[in-house]
């Protein structure tokens, strides 16, 4: 099919986005914000070798789950992708997304259980990272597959706190003379705005390319009129790419950190920590963590700034974890220090070096657990051997892509060794394509009598 084509076909499945998939004279379409089942007329707006991405224009036989998005940004905001469906048929449907991945890059026969679902389906993200529109002088989003923006009031799957932001800035944004930064001119002082909101306490950092905000107790006033305790941090980024922070933040008033306490682990987090953007989720999968490490060994591998490994400690008799920035493993010492912790070693390095080293240092351990939680990409293909080397009891694999986790399982299980034991989706980003997995492997038990046949065989021959 080619640009500009029209068509009318049904939706028969649903692509690694949660878009429709539908199949024209023997081509692939996707269709985004389209259901199973629904009839489609369309016009392709892109056409690629293999498959072309169309845009509906009319929809009939609609699917019974389909619901009215609430969010007037809807389907111009490349926020959100599920707004669309009922939301216990958007679980299904990441659930389906998912397995489909599995079956087919991992070539794996394990059934994915059924998503887990969030109590709050709107208004769980404790984050936000906004651009400013030099031409509305507003807070926006980027619309859809592009980098220009959508001016924005607020964003429903953002905490209240946030969307109180939103409205400040924008007050600031209409009081202030400062100019906007334009990614076209790549001139301007003001580029945008990161904050963070946890338990009672906003952390709000303005990006500048400059090296000063002139009215910024303009700022401050505005914030103190809604919020009690907050902190304010200017981030100095003179880069002309699209990398929002640099290293060089100055504070200016208030709250740097916010400090908390978790599964018996105090630690604090800043605008610069990663920490999940749904609290509730991300408590669920670490007890199922913590359940299956109990009392042996775990390797911590990704363990970025360290909090999961120091929860681990908790429950295991020994946690290293490995990290490849040397910041957050900094950070993941003083996580270390701060709560006494004696069972955790915090490693420094890149996972494909030094796993492998750790490996052979545990080879006499009898009980042994490997926590992965790459990034989207993956695991690099040295961690995986390492992995499988390790001939550790069990693998916990946490995942926020569906695809690079099932090709990753698919080479953890290929010399036979392991066995995907438990497949877990859980919906850490409601209303968005995302889904946060939990994959366990465990450790083949040795085939005891198919050893002794063989020796008795080898015996017989000698």
């Amino acid at each position: 099919m080619k640009k500009n084509d029209v068509f009318t076909a049904e939706i028969l499945n649903y692509g690694c986005n949660a878009e429709g998939v539908a199949k024209v004279d023997g081509q692939i379409v996707f269709v985004p914000y389209t259901l199973v089942g629904e009839q489609v007329s369309g016009v392709v707006i892109n056409d690629k070798n293999k498959f072309a991405i169309a845009k509906a224009n009319e929809i009939s036989n609609q699917n019974p789950n389909r619901t009215l998005p609430p969010c007037p940004y809807f389907k111009k905001c490349g926020g959100c992708q599920l707004q669309h469906a009922n939301y216990n048929y958007a679980l299904e449907i990441k659930t389906q997304i998912l397995q489909d991945a599995i079956s087919n890059i991992g070539k794996l026969q394990t059934k994915v259980l059924p998503c887990i679902a969030s109590k709050q389906q709107y208004e769980y993200r404790n984050k936000i990272s906004l651009p400013i529109d030099p031409k509305t002088r507003k807070l926006g989003m980027y619309r859809l597959a592009s980098h220009s923006i959508i001016d924005i009031d607020k964003c429903l799957i953002e905490k209240p706190e946030i969307n109180t932001l939103i409205e400040i800035f924008n007050q600031y944004l209409g009081k202030t003379k400062n100019s906007i930064y334009s990614e076209e001119t790549k001139t301007g002082l003001l580029k945008s705005l990161v904050a963070r909101f946890v338990s009672d306490t906003l952390l709000v950092t303005v990006v500048i390319n400059g090296n000063k905000l002139d009215d910024v107790n303009l700022l401050i006033d505005l914030l103190k009129q809604k919020f009690n305790k907050f902190g304010l941090n200017l981030n100095i980024n003179k880069q002309k790419n699209n990398v929002i922070l640099s290293n060089n933040f100055v504070e200016v008033y208030g709250e740097n950190k916010i400090t908390l306490s978790e599964n018996g682990i105090a630690y604090s987090i800043n605008n610069r920590s990663f920490l999940q953007i749904n609290e509730e989720i991300k408590s669920e999968i670490y007890g199922k963590v913590f359940d299956e490490i109990e009392g042996g060994i775990v390797i911590d591998a990704y363990s970025g700034a360290g909090l999961l490994s120091a929860m681990m400690s908790k429950h295991a008799k020994m946690v290293y974890g490995i990290e490849i920035v040397k910041p957050a493993t900094e950070l993941a010492n003083q996580i270390k220090k701060q709560n006494g912790i004696s069972n955790l070693q915090n490693i420094n390095g890149d996972c494909s070096v030094e796993l492998p080293k750790l490996v052979e240092h545990l080879k006499n351990e009898s009980k042994i657990s490997i926590v992965l939680d790459p990034p989207r990409k993956g695991c690099a293909a040295k961690v995986i051997g390492a992995v499988k080397d390790s001939k550790a009891n069990k693998i916990l694999y946490i995942s926020c892509n569906p695809s690079t986790l099932a090709r990753d399982l698919n080479m953890l299980v290929s010399n036979g060794d392991y066995t995907a034991t438990l497949i877990q989706p859980y919906d850490m980003f409601p209303q968005t394509k995302h889904v946060e997995t939990l994959a366990i492997l465990s450790l083949k038990k040795a085939n005891w009598f198919g050893f002794f046949c063989a020796l008795r065989h080898i015996v017989k021959t000698v």
